[in-house]
């Protein structure tokens, strides 16, 4: 059995995510993505225009043309808050991702292809 280290600022926010599936599940009867109070905002308004172009580009995101910044960056928040995310699947390719000192950008030089 290998044994790799967590630093406890990442193995404190995992348990942290833990314990509160738990809670959820316990206290509604189960999991259920309407409940979803305890999802941690992302503020992409602190983001550049282009940042948001660039993303609203590569989803493919439907939009006006001649949007402002605060417009372009309500259509990105809203659609990145509608992304389906398996929780265990992301965060098990994190933590291999940082134990194994690499990165999406080290896999592009090895000549892996990056996982989306």
């Amino acid at each position: 059995v290998r044994h790799l280290y967590i630093c406890d600022f990442h193995k404190n926010f995992i348990q942290s995510v833990r314990n509160k599936r738990k809670r959820k599940t316990s206290d509604d009867g189960g999991e259920s993505p309407d409940h979803d109070a305890e999802v941690p905002e992302v503020d992409l308004f602190q983001l550049q225009v282009n940042t948001l172009r660039r993303y609203k580009r590569h989803y493919k995101i439907q939009t006006r043309p001649g949007l402002n910044k605060a417009q372009l960056a309500e259509t990105v928040s809203r659609h990145f808050r509608n992304i389906p995310v398996n929780e265990k699947e992301t965060l098990t390719y994190f933590i291999y991702m940082v134990k194994s000192s690499k990165s999406r950008l080290d896999q592009k030089s090895d000549g892996i292809k990056p996982v989306e």
